[in-house]
């Protein structure tokens, strides 16, 4: 009789000929689709088909929400980008609030879904609200501190008095999805005092179309959806600068650089704020958690706060 070791080798060996060969396909005759994103949620689920147990929350979300609502909670969680520098992991706060069980390396191309020490899952906190038709999914994301890194200003601030105000333990960032009655997707993420879109000036507290992808900023996390501005620049005139104005907006996969370090939403845990109990709601953090947010209940806020 075959021993179970020698039995999950040969379902091993099978699952990554059969990644290989469907991400094959892939290339070949879908080239439309974001391959890193597409090819990880392909890996996740035939290596979780195999060895089990690694639903990512789902079954919290089945219980949270009705079955059709915890359906576009996986669907549109997203993949997340990380700015270069960036260590620390989104994480679930009841599990871990340090870098010391939130980090993982900061490699060009890697994509992480645990940290280092420990293996804390990479994880966001979920909230569906439905208003006018529409249906708002919010993903928070939990860090242990916010350190300024803006041109090196917190080496300075420090020292002040008062310290670095951007400085200060425990991190919420958001992420959310704005979904029509005929089933357009638009996306915005928390970014400091508001939200964004791309990242530029114009598009500040605007939602922009659904790529399933956020970029999160060194040292602030604040966030923004990747996108590259299409700019028209009219004929200069005899005096006063060049006008320019926007053509549209092209989506960036994964983000800026296709070498930055990435967590796949196929491997995100995700954890309804539904379902916390009292003691977990009740925690004391520096900032604001979501669930005590003016967006949190009006989904068209623009308030971070």
């Amino acid at each position: 009789m075959r021993s179970e070791s020698g039995q999950a080798t040969i379902e091993w060996t099978g699952v990554v000929c059969l990644v290989a060969l469907v991400l094959g396909a892939t290339v070949a005759f879908v080239p439309a689709v974001d391959g890193r994103s597409f090819g990880s949620l392909i890996a996740h689920s035939l290596v979780c088909a195999v060895r089990g147990g690694c639903d990512s929350g789902d079954g919290a979300l089945r219980a949270a929400y009705s079955a059709a609502d915890a359906e576009l909670v996986r669907r549109y969680a997203p993949n997340i980008v990380y700015e270069p520098g960036t260590h620390t992991l989104p994480i679930d706060f009841r599990r871990c609030r340090s870098h010391s069980c939130s980090d993982a390396p900061d490699e060009r191309g890697l994509d992480v879904s645990r940290s280092t020490r420990g293996g804390t899952p990479a994880a966001a906190f979920t909230h569906v609200v439905r208003r006018g038709g529409e249906t708002f999914l919010q993903y928070w994301f939990y860090y242990p501190d916010s350190p300024s890194t803006f041109l090196g200003s917190h080496a300075v601030l420090k020292h002040l008095p008062g310290g670095d105000p951007a400085d200060h333990p425990d991190d919420w960032e958001g992420y959310q999805v704005r979904i029509g009655p005929g089933g357009s997707a638009l996306a915005r993420a928390s970014s400091h005092h508001d939200y964004q879109g791309c990242k530029e000036l114009q598009c500040k507290n605007h939602w922009i179309a659904w790529t399933g992808w956020t970029r999160v900023s060194k040292g602030s996390h604040a966030g923004h959806i990747p996108y590259r501005t299409n700019w028209q620049v009219a004929p200069r005139r005899r005096r006063g600068p060049a006008q320019r104005s926007v053509t549209g907006y092209t989506p960036l996969y994964p983000g800026r650089d296709l070498d930055e370090r990435t967590t796949s939403a196929a491997a995100l845990e995700l954890i309804p704020i539904e379902t916390l109990d009292p003691g977990a709601l009740g925690t004391s953090f520096a900032i604001t958690p979501p669930w005590r947010k003016e967006v949190y209940d009006d989904p068209l806020s623009d308030s971070t706060s």
